[in-house]
């Protein structure tokens, strides 16, 4: 890498990543993978004036987001500024500088317009490299960038085969902040019905982060299991799934406000098509620990816990409370 990137390079590479946000962190990442030899005394703190270069490369870092935020959505990338930034993370083994461009590379004006020439440079299977990164941070920061990206309906279609790497990363890290990037990517997909086949056998995980998540993860999880409720094909895989008798515990007074919502509106929609002719039609046989008996068995309390939540000062949450009820038998 040093042989690659020269004083030149690198100042060209901050440049192009300066509308990011975090320029010193950049500065310090490329500076301190790519430094050379002469370089290696030179105080990163401190410019020759005596000045915090934080502070100094922080103002033009703000000056250049500033002056280019209005207008990045009509700038074009330079192609050369973009093979610079995705072989840099293609080459690179250093985590931070791989961090840093992941965290940055979708906010460089003028990308959001450069999809096209994004795509012509491999830009999708490059950042898709970092899903086999062996640090959870990369490989979360990735998934980000794809969420991005999947803004782009050409990208969404070709991000399609990377949904098993995301949900097996999803299910396999247990920090907040890197399980939401995953869970947020997988909301977007699952909009499609094509791509529940795909999903489908993560269902028990999902209701599993619903009980035990914290309210951001139940949120994002709720988006995708409503995106599943629709699907007449998954409703018995999710009737069917076994489930803690806790679950009952979420319908309560102190869940926040737009969560206890979509947990309604989760159980209304499922409940529309357990009382559908199509579904009907079909002799299900569920398992007696599974969601189906919770809610709708012959020794449910699910009914008990909805008229409680009937007298919600809410309006959305008391009349979603109110159909299900009525609509229970």
């Amino acid at each position: 890498m040093v042989e690659l990137f020269d004083e030149a390079c690198r100042k060209k590479l901050i440049g192009i990543l300066t509308g990011a946000g975090a320029v010193y962190l950049l500065y310090r990442a490329i500076r301190s993978g790519l430094v050379t030899p002469q370089e290696d005394d030179e105080d990163l703190l401190i410019d020759k004036s005596g000045n915090s270069t934080l502070d100094s490369i922080g103002a033009v870092g703000h000056h250049l987001v500033s002056s280019n935020s209005a207008s990045s959505n009509s700038v074009k990338m330079n192609l050369q500024d973009l093979k610079t930034v995705l072989t840099i993370l293609h080459e690179s083994k250093d985590p931070v500088i791989r961090g840093t461009i992941l965290t940055s590379i979708y906010r460089i004006p003028g990308f959001s317009s450069s999809q096209e020439l994004f795509r012509s440079e491999g830009g999708i299977s490059i950042i898709a490299e970092s899903l086999d990164d062996p640090l959870n941070y990369i490989k979360s920061s990735a998934v980000t960038v794809f969420n991005f990206l999947s803004n782009d309906p050409v990208n969404r279609d070709l991000l399609v085969k990377y949904i098993p790497q995301v949900l097996k990363l999803t299910t396999s890290i247990f920090q907040e902040f890197e399980q939401l990037p995953c869970l947020r990517f997988l909301t977007k997909m699952s909009h499609n019905h094509q791509n529940h086949l795909m999903l489908k056998h993560a269902i028990p995980d999902f209701f599993l982060l619903l009980q035990t998540g914290s309210s951001s993860i139940k949120f994002q999880v709720l988006q995708i299991l409503i995106n599943f409720s629709t699907n007449l094909e998954l409703t018995f895989d999710m009737f069917n799934v076994q489930i803690e008798a806790s679950f009952l515990f979420l319908f309560n007074y102190f869940q926040r406000q737009d969560i206890l919502n979509d947990l309604l509106l989760l159980i209304s929609n499922l409940n529309e098509i357990r009382r559908s002719l199509p579904y009907r039609s079909n002799n299900h046989i569920y398992c007696k620990d599974s969601l189906f008996v919770l809610l709708f068995g012959p020794n449910s309390q699910f009914s008990s816990r909805l008229i409680y939540l009937m007298a919600s000062p809410d309006d959305r949450i008391k009349l979603q409370a109110a159909r299900i009820v009525t609509n229970l038998g």
